[in-house]
């Protein structure tokens, strides 16, 4: 079962571990994150156009919560903590909003039917995306952390005791549940599962990688990718909460403070293993880069072929970087924690650009649109951006 940051705290103090490890002193209370360095000097003139700006409400930070937007049909859906959830035409304007009655643990996604999304009881909800009225509600084996999925007419939701189900995105009846195998200590939060070609793929707290039968949840891979040979419970923990990205048939993830890793999907067996880095935050690819950035806020690129390091660019080191994100131009973006967009060159990793946009950072990918980027920030701002 997933475990608080609370009892994790408590849990580390009765085992008495030792605070020789970054890794521990968090665990024991401690921030070993390096103090953030001075806004660095851009080479380049890359920058953002700001288009619009809203506040949801609660951003979520304070209860640990990644709450991130979706899009369907022209118009981004998103939701705060305390249970307000929008709808946005691609101008900014409010098509409509609704105030749920419930805090929210999860979301969203959106089909052309419905927006969905985990409240903090334990449910999944679905609310049409027309109006917002509540389509249906079915309960989970326990609260979700990670966004709901939704393809082919079904939903997934992955509840933090370890249970995926399905269910019918029509109506809500649930179809089946895959109980993942879970450690007794873990850090809070879950990956998304990915779906598409029939399957469903799971990257487990333990270091698994397991891929269902999307109708039916019975199990077609079931391979152990990631472990850790630490000296106690906590170095040795090996979260895969970082959710996987697929590109040209290869899923590419990360394990905490163990490794990147690429599977051939088709092959169902590692292709590769980089175990000179790791990272919590999503991944980004281009067409030949996989991009992260580490724990104390290095931004790394890694050659999709093989996962050799490309290059490092510590110039942002302890800002409190967002996941990356990439452009087709071959951009590379990350947000800090003052609000600063810093834009890098995907091939040599050079600051190229940056512009302040708003007072946050992001704990969540940027939804990146044809035109636009939309970006859910900590303090529980919308943004929506253009780059130039």
């Amino acid at each position: 079962m997933k475990t608080t940051r609370r009892s994790v705290l408590l849990l580390a103090g009765a085992l008495a571990l030792s605070a020789c490890s970054s890794t521990s002193d968090f665990f024991l209370g401690k921030d070993n994150r390096p103090a953030p360095k001075p806004l660095p000097a851009a080479s380049g003139g890359a920058g953002a156009t700001l288009l619009w700006k809203h506040k949801l409400g609660s951003g979520g930070a304070d209860e640990g919560l990644a709450l991130k937007p979706a899009t369907w049909g022209g118009r981004i859906y998103a939701v705060s903590a305390n249970g307000r959830l929008y709808a946005y035409n691609s101008d900014g304007s409010t098509a409509w909003q609704q105030k749920l009655g419930n805090n929210i643990s999860a979301g969203v996604a959106v089909d052309r039917r419905n927006v969905y999304l985990g409240t903090s009881n334990g449910d999944l909800l679905a609310l049409s995306a027309a109006d917002g009225e509540t389509e249906w509600r079915a309960p989970l084996s326990s609260l979700m952390l990670a966004a709901p999925v939704v393809a082919d007419g079904l939903v997934f939701a992955r509840s933090i005791d370890g249970v995926l189900t399905a269910f019918d995105a029509a109506n809500g009846s649930e179809l089946w549940r895959y109980r993942i195998k879970e450690p007794v200590l873990s850090v809070r939060g879950n990956a998304e599962p990915v779906v598409g070609g029939g399957v469903v793929i799971l990257t487990t707290d333990n270091g698994y990688f397991v891929v269902l039968d999307q109708r039916s949840g019975l199990p077609v891979v079931e391979q152990r990718i990631a472990s850790s040979a630490g000296s106690n419970p906590v170095a040795r923990l090996v979260d895969m909460d970082s959710t996987p990205q697929v590109g040209d048939g290869i899923l590419y993830g990360a394990a905490y403070q163990s490794m990147l890793f690429a599977v051939d999907l088709q092959k169902g067996q590692p292709l590769w293993q980089q175990e000179q880095v790791s990272t919590q935050k999503d991944i980004a690819l281009s067409r030949d880069g996989v991009y992260l950035v580490s724990d104390i806020d290095h931004v790394i690129a890694l050659n999709r072929r093989d996962g050799s390091i490309r290059w490092k660019n510590d110039r942002l080191e302890g800002r409190y970087l967002s996941p990356p994100f990439t452009l087709p131009d071959g951009r590379v973006g990350v947000i800090d924690y003052q609000g600063w967009l810093h834009w890098l060159d995907g091939a040599s990793g050079d600051l190229i650009g940056q512009q302040r946009l708003a007072s946050s950072t992001a704990d969540v990918p940027a939804l990146v649109l044809r035109d636009s980027i939309v970006w859910q920030l900590k303090d529980g701002n919308l943004i929506n951006f253009r780059p130039e």
